[in-house]
């Protein structure tokens, strides 16, 4: 009795979804978001970095008129925009909110929490004497002595997309 031939064609199908669910093992595909700060008209990135949902995002100032401290705290949130939950500000003056969220007051500051406002990015004239520095999840990304003076500025979150990494690496970059 003669033995089976089999069909080499069925080998084929095998071998590509073999194939495929070994990408997909080691190289799955992976989206992660950036936050860019750059200027408003020529375009120029001061900083891109990678970032995750609810990262951490601190804003830390001095007022420009009062000179006392205001920190502003966000999250980056997965829809590419940031949530205002908390500011703490060393007093009350010129352009300051005295009725965000739930009012207290620690160590010295007013504390405004439960804020919950969405931005879907920020612009503002820089000043080296008043942006101290922006920082996420407590490590400083950059400083305003670092960014020009009086330029328009803006911080935007975009989403991208991986393609292949597994782990993709957290990158900063200041040009």
């Amino acid at each position: 009795m003669a033995g089976k031939r089999r069909n080499p064609w069925l080998i084929v199908p095998i071998m590509v979804m073999g194939t495929i669910g070994l990408f997909l093992l080691f190289f799955k595909p992976t989206s992660y978001q950036v936050i860019t700060l750059s200027h408003q008209e020529s375009g120029e990135i001061f900083l891109q970095q990678e970032t995750e949902d609810q990262d951490r995002l601190t804003f830390n100032w001095i007022h420009s008129f009062e000179h006392i401290p205001w920190i502003e705290e966000y999250t980056v949130e997965d829809d590419n925009t940031f949530v205002l939950h908390t500011i703490r500000v060393a007093g009350f003056g010129a352009g300051i909110p005295e009725n965000k969220g739930k009012v207290s007051f620690e160590e010295g500051m007013v504390v405004m929490q439960d804020i919950n406002e969405t931005f879907e990015g920020f612009e503002w004239i820089n000043s080296q004497s008043a942006l101290v520095s922006i920082l996420l999840n407590d490590m400083v990304l950059i400083r305003g002595s670092q960014l020009p003076h009086h330029q328009k500025l803006e911080l935007k979150l975009q989403g991208k997309r991986a393609i292949c990494p597994r782990f993709p690496s957290k990158q900063q970059r200041h040009t």
